[in-house]
């Protein structure tokens, strides 16, 4: 804690909880099929759910970027070890989570979409399940971890820290 009265010194506040909590959120929605057609809303709530547990543990009002910090890190955590969870039953089982359901998702979309936008739909859905696993699709899950991670968590992180202002300053 600070000198000065009405402000946390954040050095004194592991981010552990909040990054346990919010990084098994993410994990547990992310893993869920129909995450897939619900883009960052699950890394949003992960995000929102870090902060808020960092904002109650430690009775604290965050800066913006602070907030935002915890929920990326915890987003990233848990879409993370999602994402691998993912391989590793891809890889020894043959087997995509959720696949089949976000395929039914996407033919659904075709069916409906006019025929020159329907026919190149059906054709990439073709050729998603004609993908094996390999480098390519390792760094493109990189690259949407980091990505998707950064945007959701920044987004759940910024509510949590606006809605949450109640308590001593975190500096």
């Amino acid at each position: 804690m600070s000198d000065e009265p009405g402000i946390v010194n954040l050095d004194d506040c592991p981010m552990k909880p909040g990054l346990a909590a919010g990084g098994v959120v993410a994990f547990v929605l992310t893993l869920f099929p129909m995450s897939y057609a619900l883009c960052c809303l699950p890394l949003v709530l992960g995000g929102f759910f870090a902060t808020t547990i960092f904002c109650f543990k430690y009775k604290v009002r965050l800066e913006l970027k602070y907030g935002m910090k915890i929920a990326i890190l915890a987003c990233l955590l848990g879409f993370g070890a999602s994402t691998v969870v993912y391989d590793l039953v891809w890889l020894a089982f043959d087997y995509r989570i959720g696949f089949e359901w976000y395929v039914s998702f996407l033919i659904g979309l075709a069916e409906s979409a006019p025929p020159p936008s329907g026919d190149q739909l059906f054709e990439s859905i073709e050729l998603l399940r004609e993908q094996s696993f390999g480098i390519g699709t390792f760094v493109q899950q990189i690259f949407t971890v980091i990505l998707a991670s950064g945007i959701g968590g920044a987004i759940g992180g910024a509510l949590a820290s606006v809605l949450f202002k109640k308590g001593a300053l975190g500096q």
